[in-house]
């Protein structure tokens, strides 16, 4: 049985495309801390944020009870598949553009870490949420 995935739920402003990652692969971003993981469930974006607030703004890191104080680059391997699209705003929220990729596990096989824990610019304090409002 196939069942439709609600998008937003995940953090897309829609339903996303599916693409796969080119020869030199693909380079992607995660903004991470405090409760949240260096590699995460999935989660990265293709925008480096140059600050917390950056980050906060694009990705909505406190929507999900996360905290920001660093990003990683890392990198999809050559030919394998990934969901990308923009990230979901709240019609009352601040915000800047987004755009998230979802690549499915397992990720030590199809991502790379190629550069760890930059401390990102601490320009607000981000407050996590106990959960999706």
């Amino acid at each position: 049985m196939v069942t439709s995935i609600d998008w937003k739920d995940k953090g897309f402003a829609a339903a996303p495309e599916v693409k796969t990652a080119p020869v030199a692969g693909l380079v992607m971003y995660r903004a991470w801390g405090s409760h949240s993981s260096e590699w995460g469930s999935g989660f990265f974006s293709l925008e480096k944020p140059t600050s917390v607030l950056d980050a906060e703004l694009r990705f909505n890191i406190a929507d999900w009870g996360n905290g920001v104080h660093f990003v990683s680059t890392f990198r999809l391997k050559a030919g394998h598949a990934y969901f990308v699209g923009p990230v979901a705003h709240g019609a009352q929220d601040l915000s800047r553009p987004g755009t998230q990729v979802f690549v499915h596990a397992p990720l030590e096989i199809k991502v790379a870490l190629e550069r760890s824990r930059e401390v990102l610019r601490h320009d607000v304090t981000v407050v996590q949420r106990a959960g999706r409002a």
